[in-house]
Formats: structure tokens, C-alpha cells, sequence
């Protein structure tokens, strides 16, 4: 049975991710120009284990997740 560490939510949809290296490669799927395009503010992680939540901003053209040391 797989176990999540993380939610992912971009843009109003969501994915269960079991750790941060893949949620690193989904955050490289997404084009730039979405987050300009859409609302950014419905972008952020989840941990799963602490409830803890992270935005996910657009630095350099690149998704990254904000506050969280990895």
C-alpha cells in the first residue's frame, strides 16, 4: 500500500504525492504562463504528517515551494 507525504494542489486540482522529490517533478510540468493566467493563490503543498502548508510561488519561471527547506 503506498503511503502520501504530501498534497499537491495547482490550480484547483490536487495529486497525492509520497515524497518531495515527486512533487518536484510535477511542479516541472507546469508551463510558466498558467500561473499568470490562473489564480496563483490556489497553489500550495500539504505535509501530510504535520498539516503543515506551503505556497508554491513562480521564481525564474520555475514553480517552487516557498518556506520549506529541502
Amino acid at each position: 500500500m503506498e503511503e502520501f507525504a504530501y498534497k499537491l494542489v495547482m490550480f484547483g486540482f490536487s495529486a497525492l504525492c509520497e515524497d518531495l522529490e515527486e512533487v518536484k517533478r510535477r511542479l516541472s510540468l507546469y508551463p510558466a504562463e498558467r500561473y499568470e493566467l490562473e489564480n496563483g493563490d490556489e497553489c500550495f503543498l500539504i505535509d501530510l504528517k504535520t498539516r503543515d502548508s506551503y505556497s508554491i510561488v513562480l521564481e525564474n519561471e520555475r514553480f517552487v515551494i516557498k518556506d520549506l527547506e529541502s
